[in-house]
């Protein structure tokens, strides 16, 4: 009898030591897990006592897939591993990850937990059928038919495109495994925005520190305190900047330039537009949410059954609104003229030039695209169309701006993703930077000028002002957000690159989700997680009352407007227990744009005229 040769990898956990390593794959479940030694000798005893012979009763034409190890044993010890692993994750001088996150124990904690949640899709890692592969790999989906997570992989999304998942894609979908792994790769692959792939060998180093336990991760990190505190700070240059851009600002260049605003024909003024939208309180799911600011109107222009993925961004004419997740595609540009779905073949992250003359969607194959496309009626957008081109510099949770007569800008730098499911953190670190990148439409494509990066301590989720002349951040305090942090742009065109600095002008002690500024730049909106200690300022007469703790149980967000020359905040929603309204954003001409997200009721897109009403 021939007898087969020892497989040098048997699992996720099997190299790893102590009792905090991820749940044991199917391959071992036969082992006792709390016996590392019994487990390796268990799976090599397995692998040489499996006769070759036993293939032969297989239907022969349908041998099993051979699969290649997921990852292989690493002899280091804990500290040697732990340096080998970090740097290569990007702590230190090597720019990875460490370009998009900032690298600190709760990102790694959050990581460490993601993996372990990601061993229990791996129920096996030789699987003995295609259909037991297509359960392992649609696990990483939140449902069926929607995009592939990240946060479903943990550190594994660094192994997307080597060995094994090409093998798991080649058993599940065969002739189809080619498109299948494309969309795959676009969904999880990491790290991105430039960064170097992981080679097999890395891999097997990072997997190995993660099924220990991350040993030493402190001493990897070295961590500096964030800042004590918000202190409210508002300076003058914030009023002066309001007041020229209610003449030189996008809002008021949009009108002079005759762009057309969605849903305003014969609207005599702005807060007119969108009257053939029913009002709120028609819907029964949309019961009081107007009544945290009645003098504002709530108008719903859209529904939709599907689960949207991340945040959701609108043109400048309010006629398009995109986001990742769809019915028909990978994500979806919703043409409210119609209303009609465009599937688009990207992942997430749209963003719209505050001229309404392009967007981008991150994850397509030229994502950079005129708005003529949009307008030309396309069945789908396949991002290979002549109107689309490739800007490869720019990061994910990128933010767009214009310089009027000059440059586009994009913004980019450390996040923290936000998938709409409770208040994201503000894990940003010491090392934090934001990227920006000025681009030129040279007439058939944009073309990127040298980007320009700076260090930004503690700040992330960066956005820019529609005129580029204003960055804003999300600030941490001891992972926490303590508040806004503003900062003007002043930029120097010197040759074929920029030079940049950008003082600081404003803090505000707020929370919230990423933001956006209104067009004329005197607004700030955002969407907010109602909190425990949040009852008293709502109106309620206790922390037990039953209506305040079901908006905490079930979930509750609401949006908010802040005034950039105050700094003063009002709430414009009362959603529902179990509602979220998520992702608010401006239009040219002051409406607000956001979604909603309602466990009982699917998602809808809702406009708001608040900071109308408050000019």
């Amino acid at each position: 009898m021939i007898r087969a040769s020892v497989l040098l990898v048997v699992g996720v956990a099997v190299a790893s030591c102590g009792d905090d390593r991820p749940s044991v794959p199917e391959d071992a479940a036969e082992v006792d897990a709390a016996s590392p030694d019994a487990l390796d000798a268990a799976l090599i005893d397995a692998a040489i006592d499996t006769p070759i012979d036993a293939a032969i009763d297989a239907p022969i034409d349908a041998p099993p897939t051979v699969f290649p190890a997921f990852r292989n044993p690493v002899a280091q010890d804990d500290l040697a591993l732990a340096r080998a692993a970090s740097a290569r994750l990007g702590v230190g001088p090597t720019v990875s990850c460490d370009r998009c996150h900032a690298l600190t124990r709760a990102t790694f904690d959050r990581w460490l937990s993601e993996t372990r949640t990601a061993d229990a899709c791996l129920t096996t890692l030789r699987p003995t059928s295609p259909d037991v592969t297509r359960a392992i790999l649609e696990c990483f989906r939140p449902g069926v038919g929607q995009p592939y997570e990240p946060g479903r992989l943990g550190i594994y999304t660094t192994a997307a495109g080597l060995a094994w998942f090409t093998t798991a894609f080649d058993d599940a979908w065969g002739a189809q495994a080619e498109t299948a792994r494309a969309a795959w790769l676009t969904d999880v692959e990491m790290p991105r925005s430039g960064g170097t792939l992981l080679t097999q060998a890395d891999f097997d180093v990072v997997a190995e520190w993660f099924a220990r336990g991350l040993p030493h991760l402190d001493q990897m990190l070295n961590d500096v305190p964030p800042p004590t505190g918000c202190t409210p700070d508002v300076q003058p240059a914030v009023a002066a900047h309001v007041a020229a851009m209610r003449t030189e600002g996008w809002r008021a260049r949009n009108l002079d330039s005759g762009v057309l605003m969605h849903g305003c024909a014969g609207a005599v003024t702005a807060r007119d537009c969108l009257a053939s939208y029913p009002a709120a309180e028609t819907a029964p799911r949309a019961a009081g949410w107007d009544s945290a600011f009645p003098a504002a109107r709530l108008r719903l222009l859209y529904d939709y059954s599907y689960r949207s993925s991340f945040w959701t961004r609108s043109s400048a004419d309010g006629r398009f609104v995109a986001h990742g997740g769809g019915a028909a595609g990978r994500s979806t540009v919703i043409d409210l003229t119609g209303p009609r779905q465009i599937p688009a073949n990207a992942s997430y992250d749209p963003g719209f030039f505050p001229d309404n003359s392009g967007f981008v969607i991150q994850g397509g194959s030229r994502p950079w695209c005129r708005q003529s496309l949009l307008t030309s009626a396309p069945a789908q957008i396949t991002f290979t169309e002549p109107e689309c081109s490739s800007v490869s510099v720019v990061g994910l949770y990128q933010h767009l701006g214009a310089v009027a007569g000059g440059d586009y800008w994009a913004v980019a730098g450390q996040f923290v993703s936000d998938n709409g499911f409770g208040e994201p953190s503000a894990n940003f670190g010491a090392t934090a930077r934001l990227e920006l990148t000025p681009m030129v439409w040279n007439g058939t494509s944009y073309v990127a000028r040298p980007e320009v990066v700076m260090t930004t301590p503690y700040e992330g989720d960066t956005i820019i002002s529609p005129s580029a002349k204003l960055l804003l951040s999300r600030t941490a305090f001891a992972g926490a957000q303590s508040g806004f942090t503003m900062r003007r742009l002043d930029a120097t065109l010197s040759g074929a690159s920029y030079t940049v600095s950008t003082p600081e002008i404003a803090r505000y002690c707020v929370q919230g989700g990423k933001p956006a500024f209104s067009y004329d730049e005197r607004w700030l909106v955002y969407h907010h997680w109602v909190r425990a200690d949040e009852w008293s300022w709502m109106g309620y007469p206790s922390a037990d009352d039953p209506a305040f703790q079901a908006l905490i149980t079930q979930g509750t967000a609401n949006i908010f407007l802040l005034d950039l020359t105050t700094g003063a905040t009002r709430r414009i929603t009362a959603m529902n227990p179990g509602q979220a309204a998520l992702f608010p954003h401006f239009r040219s001409d002051g409406w607000i744009y956001f979604i909603v997200k309602d466990d009982a009721g699917g998602e809808r897109v809702v406009a708001s005229d608040a900071a109308l009403v408050l000019e």
